[in-house]
């Protein structure tokens, strides 16, 4: 039985597919070269190259049962208890191998871990897919783009679809006015939904006793069998992979890689959460208001006006029958490094700054910020870092160390990829760990199932190469998107992404 909604299933690894979520053939080319080469007397062999979607588990890698644990692996340490480093552990865990996270922060309520995402459907969705979740946000029809006149400069999804089209049907009165509209991870569309809930229901997962609360790494030591963890508190452990899911200042990575300075975007982000205004844009809608310069971007952040339990009331309270559910805003800015982290700092001057550019915008930007508390805001320097070669990150041949997410390829938030990444990194390097001789998933290689690796490393060198190879778009993409919306190019008209319409206006001047 396929993976489905049920939050609460444990699942194992797909025994057709072996976690892949496919089974590979030789493509029709790969055919041709083999014919030619059994000819010539020098046929090779080689990894085939045609995916076709397990029918097993419908394309999810993992069905739902009880994993078989490989009591003879070494343990695979993981650093770091966001998203990525939680995604990653229950990957492993499906697959049989033993994982261990060590987090820093005392409890799981210790510090905000970010406000808002958008689980994308290609992505981040079907990253949870193949990890056998499934989760309830709130879905959006429409994106719409605005000067800060309240002049539309674009707008798409299936409601815009409908309105230039000259289309209307019965729910369009819902869809424009009416009761928030929820949706699910697995059903192939984006779904907005805090972070928070997102990495709690990884960690809900995950078999008591994964997550080791308090442990703040100091530095590892690396032999060609393990490697050895020390931690602060003196106390030491042992693995057989480390792994440094510990973000953007990944210590992991500082002491792997050694003086690798971020790179400021010139911009400062401030993040708000709050209860929703009744307006046509905060019912299943996403929009972004720009005057050439400063940019806000606001999104359904929860079905419940409350923000599930994290925002408290209005002083006033809402009169009306059906209260909006709670909207998440980004405001960004240029403004140099060093004031930037000053105002990151201090909340009454993030609250000041953000009424100061905007509270002259149209509808319903002012009514955001009024309904937004200071205790429900932050600011912080957008950094992102260039893409690392992967021999570089490989350093030595051997090495058992290796980063995801944040810690391997931080990005700007303008593109909205960050956990997004982080949650194919963990899936991609999972499957490419038990493919390895020490973590090998139980049972019988079956035709059709990808080759095994030879070795621990190669493992690990072939999962950086393709998280790498695909990372680096999405960095490059983010890196320009911080430029163009925050530039008179972010004013051109265009119903399409709004980075997209910025990015192409820019290059036609």
């Amino acid at each position: 039985m396929p993976a489905r909604a049920d939050a609460s299933a444990r699942h194992r690894a797909c025994e057709r597919c072996r976690g892949e979520g496919a089974t590979f053939a030789l493509s029709r080319a790969q055919k041709k070269r083999r014919r030619l080469e059994r000819d010539d007397g020098a046929a090779t062999r080689e990894a085939p190259e045609k995916r076709v979607e397990c029918a097993a588990c419908e394309g999810a890698g993992v069905v739902e049962g009880a994993a078989t644990a490989n009591g003879a692996a070494a343990r695979v340490a993981i650093v770091g208890g966001g998203v990525g480093g939680a995604a990653l552990a229950l990957a492993l865990t499906q697959r049989g191998a033993r994982a261990t996270v060590y987090e820093r922060d005392e409890r799981f309520e210790a510090r905000k871990q970010g406000y808002g995402l958008t689980m994308q459907k290609y992505s981040g969705g079907a990253a949870l897919r193949a990890l056998g979740l499934a989760l309830r946000g709130v879905g959006s029809d429409a994106h719409v783009s605005m000067d800060a006149n309240g002049r539309v400069l674009g707008e798409y999804g299936h409601s815009a679809r409908r309105r230039v089209g000259g289309e209307e049907d019965a729910d369009q009165g819902a869809r424009d006015g009416g009761a928030v509209a929820e949706a699910v991870s697995d059903e192939k569309r984006n779904v907005h939904l805090p972070r928070q809930k997102l990495r709690q229901s990884l960690l809900d997962a995950l078999e008591p006793g994964v997550v080791r609360w308090g442990k703040r790494l100091e530095r590892y030591e690396e032999t060609e069998d393990g490697v050895t963890l020390r931690f602060d508190d003196g106390t030491s452990e042992e693995a057989g992979i480390l792994v440094g899911a510990d973000g953007i200042f990944s210590r992991v990575r500082a002491q792997k890689l050694g003086d690798d300075p971020l790179s400021y975007l010139g911009v400062l982000v401030v993040l708000g959460i709050c209860r929703g205004v009744d307006a046509p844009l905060c019912r299943n809608k996403v929009f972004q208001v720009v005057d050439g310069e400063n940019r806000m971007y606001a999104m359904p952040f929860t079905a419940s006006p409350d923000g599930d339990g994290c925002i408290r009331p209005l002083d006033e309270q809402y009169e009306g029958e059906d209260e909006p559910g709670a909207m998440m805003w980004q405001l960004s800015f240029p403004v140099d490094e060093d004031r930037a982290r000053a105002l990151a700092t201090d909340s009454e001057a993030l609250w000041n700054e953000a009424l100061r550019r905007c509270a002259s915008w149209p509808d319903p930007v002012p009514r955001l910020l009024n309904q937004t508390r200071k205790e429900d805001m932050a600011g912080y320097p957008a950094y992102d870092r260039d893409m690392t070669p992967a021999e570089v990150l490989r350093g030595k041949v051997t090495s058992r160390v290796t980063l995801i997410g944040d810690a391997a390829h931080p990005m700007s938030p303008f593109k909205g990829q960050g956990a997004n990444q982080a949650l194919v990194d963990a899936v991609q390097l999972a499957r490419c760990i038990v493919r390895s001789p020490q973590y090998m998933l139980p049972g019988q290689r079956r035709h059709g199932c990808v080759f095994p690796f030879e070795s621990t490393h190669e493992a690990l060198a072939a999962a950086e190469r393709a998280m790498l190879a695909r990372a680096r778009g999405k960095v490059e993409k983010s890196r320009d998107a911080a430029k163009y919306l925050h530039s008179s190019a972010a004013l051109a008209e265009g119903n399409c992404v709004r980075a997209h319409a910025a990015e192409a206006f820019a290059s036609e001047e």
